[in-house]
């Protein structure tokens, strides 16, 4: 068969709450780029275990549950939405000014 199955790594708490600050950090639109891409990332990771769990594949032990992930996708989602609502700032437009 497969095998000893692969225990996947817990996903950390602290995504969320890191997304919304550097989300509300960004300085420009490759910043708001930067972080949104690292947010999606986890999104990817996030539907895999997803995956996993609905077709039940056996060469993987999720160490989270179905409800967990599905909760954790809305709210990681709902960061993204917020952060690609607001508008990225303009160059030079900060409290230093630039030289």
């Amino acid at each position: 068969m497969f095998g000893k199955p692969k225990k996947l790594k817990r996903i950390p708490l602290n995504i969320i709450p890191y997304v919304q600050i550097e989300g509300e950090a960004v300085r420009d639109a490759n910043d708001k780029q930067m972080i949104v891409a690292y947010a999606y990332k986890k999104l990817e990771l996030i539907d895999f275990y997803i995956e996993v769990l609905t077709v039940g594949d056996k060469k993987y032990i999720v160490p989270h549950s179905l409800e967990y992930l599905k909760d954790f996708r809305k709210q990681l989602m709902d960061v993204i939405k917020q952060i690609m609502d607001k508008p990225a700032p303009k160059p030079g437009s900060g409290i230093i000014p630039r030289d």
